[in-house]
């Protein structure tokens, strides 16, 4: 790869993951009144916004994971195998265990005081950190389980990257592709997530606990897969923005078969046995639908780079490790303090963004030695600073966590 090549950016994929962080914000906002299980949980929820939640899960996470598949092929570039992997290690490894030591523990604490499973003050608690795994005890990694996923998934999937930057691999992908293009084949894309949930999800157990969670490795290295073909065939890409409203009336048609047939409001909806094979399989069309309609759309419209979209760019990995923090903190003393459930989320949402940005301009983008801890360079990234606009079609990929 030339040093041309890594300097550019496409802007469809910075704008993916900008958007794919902010849907997060709300989502993580709106966990405490759901209705589900969660850290801090309000005893009344709001139905309609866990129905948009619902929507929102079944294509949010596997977004990430194609756009983190795409990021791997051009973090890998031209660099030998140990070189990558020391960087991925820095970029992954360090984050996620300075996370688990800073970030992760004010949530469990305040858990443990909200659900009255402790009564002291944070500093008397902090003895008690690495007793135990959670939930059971207080070691944890909680929203940042997808840092270890996607690291040792890119360390087992690295031969089939690296032998993907080979002039035999380029060529074999790009032909595969055009031929997916023009033959639609990329629906066939749906039976490995398809076979996942239905024959491993009951074999699975530790959901983003990575051992034992044979579903979720398998199911996210291959959206991990997935994301480094679509965004390395043109062909294909240009197939999805051309057929994007196929797929969205595709999805919309999934989304409310498996809704009528399988979910109906339930809260915690059970599958039966007898329905398993077609719940499967609507699941992963439904997913992939929506993938190849978000992509496509993308593709057509995303292709300039306003000001803000670099700055915003660099600062989606820092959001990412703090946002959770903020919210347990926010949503905790909402909480305590009674506030009703609609208030109490839209204001959630206002003071999560504040807090967030408020810490990573702080604390977090001007100083050196902070930087790295959240997955950035020490200096402040000539990436991040304002670019004239540009064609996305035409440029590079970026990587999730940019390494620029």
């Amino acid at each position: 790869m030339t040093s041309t090549a890594a300097n550019t950016r496409r802007a469809d994929l910075d704008w993916l993951r900008v958007i794919a962080f902010g849907l997060l914000i709300l989502y993580h906002a709106g966990m405490a009144w759901s209705g589900w299980t969660w850290h801090v949980v309000s005893p009344d929820s709001i139905d309609w916004l866990r129905e948009a939640m619902r929507f929102l899960n079944r294509w949010r996470m596997p977004l990430i994971f194609v756009v983190s598949g795409a990021a791997v092929t051009l973090a890998l570039g031209a660099r030998k195998p140990g070189a990558f992997v020391l960087d991925r290690l820095k970029r992954l490894l360090l984050p996620l265990v300075f996370g688990m030591i800073v970030l992760v523990p004010p949530q469990v604490y305040l858990e443990r005081l909200y659900r009255g499973q402790f009564t002291g003050s944070f500093l008397q608690w902090l003895p008690q950190m690495f007793n135990g795994v959670y939930p059971a005890g207080n070691t944890s990694w909680h929203h940042l389980w997808f840092l270890a996923y996607v690291l040792v998934l890119t360390l087992v999937l690295l031969p089939f990257f690296l032998w993907a930057r080979t002039n035999a691999g380029r060529t074999a992908l790009s032909n595969f592709g055009c031929v997916v293009a023009r033959t639609g084949l990329q629906w066939a894309m749906v039976l490995p997530l398809a076979a996942a949930i239905l024959w491993l999800v009951p074999i699975s157990y530790n959901t983003n606990g990575l051992v034992g969670d044979w579903y979720g490795l398998v199911y996210y290295g291959v959206l991990l897969l997935y994301g480094a073909f679509l965004f390395g065939s043109p062909e294909l890409l240009t197939a999805l923005e051309r057929q994007r409203f196929v797929s969205l009336a595709v999805g919309i048609a999934a989304y409310t078969i498996l809704y009528v047939a399988f979910i109906g409001g339930a809260v915690r909806p059970v599958i039966p046995a007898e329905g398993r094979a077609a719940y499967a399989l609507l699941s992963a069309v439904n997913t992939m639908a929506w993938l190849f309609t978000i992509i496509g759309f993308a593709h057509r419209h995303l292709a300039r780079r306003p000001a803000f979209l670099a700055q915003a760019t660099e600062a989606v990995y820092p959001f990412y490790l703090l946002h959770q923090t903020v919210t347990v903190i926010v949503v905790y003393w909402l909480l305590t303090l009674g506030v009703p459930p609609v208030p109490g989320f839209l204001l959630a949402v206002l003071a999560i963004f504040l807090g967030t940005w408020a810490i990573y301009v702080g604390l977090v983008r001007p100083w050196r030695w902070m930087r790295p801890l959240f997955g950035l360079k020490s200096a402040y990234s000539k990436s991040a600073r304002p670019l004239p606009p540009e064609n996305s079609r035409s440029r590079t990929m970026p990587i999730f966590f940019s390494r620029r």
